[in-house]
C-alpha cells in the first residue's frame, strides 16, 4: 500500500455513509461493516477532504485553527491519513 506524504492529495471515499453529530462525525464503512467516530479535530480534517486536498494544505489550515507546532501537526495528520487510507475511508488522487 502507498504511504501518505505531505505532497499527497487525499479525498474522502465517495461511498461512505456518514452523519454529523454535533461537532463530531460518525461513519460506517460498508466494506468492513464497522462504525467509526471522529472527534472534533478529525471531523474538521474529514470536512477538508471533501474534495481533493494536499495533506500540506490541511496542515496549514489546521495550524490556523489550533496552536500546534508545524512538525507535530504534520506528524499527527500523516498518521491519521495513513490510518484512514488503510481503512479505505480516504483515497489518494492526482488532483
Amino acid at each position: 500500500m502507498t504511504d501518505v506524504s505531505m505532497q499527497s492529495y487525499v479525498v474522502r471515499h465517495p461511498d461512505l455513509v456518514f452523519a454529523h453529530m454535533g461537532d463530531e462525525v460518525v461513519m460506517m464503512s460498508q466494506d468492513q461493516g464497522d462504525y467509526l467516530g471522529l472527534n472534533a479535530v478529525a471531523s474538521l480534517i474529514w470536512e477538508m477532504a471533501e474534495s481533493p486536498r494536499l495533506v500540506s494544505e490541511i496542515c496549514t489550515e489546521l495550524q490556523q485553527h489550533f496552536q500546534v507546532a508545524p512538525e507535530r501537526c504534520e506528524q499527527d495528520v500523516l498518521i491519521f491519513m495513513q490510518q484512514m487510507l488503510e481503512k479505505n475511508l480516504v483515497q489518494l488522487t492526482n488532483d
